[in-house]
């Protein structure tokens, strides 16, 4: 099975990436290669969505912890949304789920993200 890779700009370097079809063994260097160029040091947010992601294998799983870490090094926020249910089950199984910023949907993000940047413009006015 395939990957589809959209990336869709929310706001100034804060990006949803939607994912199609199966990230596992031959396909998880499509993703690998799209988060690479969009994890930089400006970088807020960026948001997978996995609604239509149909499977996941553990080199998968590898590609979103290293999205993961490498974001969080940066001072950036890491989410995913749409969990299908054998996703779901797969972060479950590993017990990796908790360490994730998961959310139902794309408002609840949205509002995860805002508030993320709220903080931020604090943080840099004082």
């Amino acid at each position: 099975m395939s990957l589809d890779i959209k990336v869709t700009k929310k706001m100034d370097y804060v990006y949803m990436v939607e994912l199609a079809g199966s990230l596992d063994v031959e396909t998880h260097q499509l993703l690998d290669a799209e988060l690479k160029e969009l994890i930089d040091d400006k970088t807020k947010a960026v948001i997978l969505d996995m609604a239509s992601l149909e499977y996941i294998s553990s080199i998968g799983i590898r590609t979103v912890i290293w999205a993961k870490k490498a974001l969080k090094e940066k001072d950036a926020s890491f989410s995913m949304i749409n969990f299908q249910p054998q996703i779901k089950k797969v972060f479950e199984a590993m017990k990796i789920l908790p360490m994730f910023n998961i959310f139902d949907n794309m408002p609840e993000a949205d509002m995860y993200i805002d508030q993320m940047i709220k903080d931020e413009m604090r943080k840099t006015a004082q």
